[in-house]
């Protein structure tokens, strides 16, 4: 190819980059002139344009310009932090018709590590979990397809399909066993909140935020718990152990159930009057009930957000293991066009006392440990292992006192829950009226 069409070629893509560019971020008059304040020029897209065209001209198979870009702008949002993405038009028409559509799913939560599937939590009584799929485990194959080389989103979309269809999975437990499944596909719909007494206490497990009815399943829960106390509920336990979260508006509603007003949390964005205070009605359900919650490294963001605003309104005592650390708030904003949408992140949590649970999470009041082995300290997935997880700005030496964990003994039945135990324990102790005191130190939280 002679210099004047190589230079003609570099020329048209130079163009084509900045089209692209200018009608993804620069959907108005308003939005140019911002970019030009920032010197976001054709200058500074050069770069940019020079490597695309020495790719498209010189790599060694065709390339597909959109698989291109669509990767270019992928790499960008992705380094900005794990939550925020870019999804092609295509890929966001079918996300909305995701949210609509009921189809058979694992009852799983996944993340891709090293190429292959991570099962980050499994729903319990769900498809997998009966199956034996538990945290932890690595999928290598789906369907008798290998995963490496799949994006997340392709993986997840092989383990869907019609309800009552099986599935094949291949699983690498963390000893390295590898494990072949015939799994059922089911419409997953896990019961909000299960409950039982335990002890001569109430016992709630929240698993999920992610559904409409929680805060009335909680409340009938709560009733059938008070009838079979004979009306005296001394105690409530509030299991929050895996949950990884959901709907904003019913952590805000669970935590209003045993708050008398004020704040439940803050959200802020980089602006300063960037921020939304989100308060809890008037009126408590068990104003004179102690509460412990238990958390664990799978608490994250909703179940985050109920731990943190009752624990420093002095409303309940948290046991168990420092939670996940999710406390970020990401925006779907759809471009113009049809171009596709972003996900970014816009703002982060903040609990009660201003505390940032992005990255640190909710540390317990009594650090509470499931098994005895003290000698060995387990590296638990949480946001800030997660790559180009956001800091938190407000507390950079943030961590667990592995001394003051409180561990069963040796000869503890492993069948028993240890956490649970101390929890009810706690309940009867006068450390429990002091650790509510301790946490009250905050005047309002109006």
């Amino acid at each position: 190819m002679n210099f004047f069409f190589k230079s003609k070629s570099y020329k048209i893509i130079s163009i084509m980059v900045a089209a692209l560019f200018f009608t993804l971020w620069c959907p108005s008059l308003v939005a140019k002139a911002q970019i030009n304040n920032n010197n976001l020029t054709l200058e500074k897209l050069e770069l940019f344009a020079s490597v695309f065209y020495h790719i498209r001209e010189n790599y060694v198979d065709e390339t597909d310009d959109e698989v291109l870009i669509q990767s270019a702008l992928n790499s960008a949002l992705n380094s900005l932090d794990p939550h925020s993405g870019f999804s092609s038009a295509s890929d966001f028409l079918e996300q909305k018709k995701a949210e609509k559509r009921e189809y058979g799913g694992l009852g799983i939560e996944v993340s891709l590590e090293n190429g292959i599937i991570k099962v980050n939590h499994a729903i319990k009584d769900g498809p997998a979990y009966i199956s034996g799929i538990r945290e932890g485990d690595m999928i290598s194959s789906v369907g008798g397809e290998p995963i490496k080389g799949k994006t997340l989103e392709k993986a997840v979309e092989g383990m869907r399909g019609a309800p009552g269809d099986p599935i094949k999975l291949i699983i690498l437990k963390p000893d390295n066993t590898e494990v072949e499944l015939n799994v059922v596909r089911q419409i997953v719909r896990g019961r909000a909140v299960r409950h039982r007494i335990e002890k001569g206490y109430g016992y709630v497990y929240i698993e999920t935020f992610n559904n409409s009815k929680l805060t009335e399943d909680l409340i009938d829960a709560l009733n059938s718990i008070t009838k079979g106390l004979n009306g005296d509920l001394p105690g409530l336990i509030i299991d929050l152990r895996g949950n990884r979260g959901g709907l904003l508006e019913q952590s805000v509603k669970v935590s209003s159930l045993f708050l008398d007003g004020g704040e439940v949390l803050s959200a802020k964005g980089k602006k300063l009057q960037d921020i939304q205070r989100y308060h809890a009605e008037q009126g408590e359900l068990l104003p004179d009930t102690p509460i412990v919650i238990i958390i664990n490294s799978g608490s994250a963001s909703a179940a985050e957000i109920v731990a943190g605003a009752l624990q420093d309104r002095g409303r309940a005592v948290v046991v168990g293991r420092r939670s996940f650390g999710k406390g970020s708030v990401q925006s779907v904003i759809p471009l113009s066009r049809g171009n596709g949408a972003l996900k970014i992140t816009t703002q982060r949590y903040y609990t009660p006392s201003g505390e940032s649970i992005q990255g640190r999470g909710i540390m317990p009041d009594v650090l509470v440990a499931i098994t005895s082995d003290t000698g060995k300290i387990k590296k638990r997935l949480r946001e800030d292992s997660l790559r180009n997880s956001l800091s938190n700005k407000d507390d950079t030496n943030f961590k667990e006192v592995y001394k003051k964990i409180i561990y069963p003994s040796d000869d503890w039945n492993s069948s028993d829950d240890f956490q649970l135990h101390k929890a009810i324990e706690l309940l009867s102790l006068e450390q429990y009226d002091e650790i509510i005191e301790s946490n009250m130190s905050i005047e309002s939280f109006n």
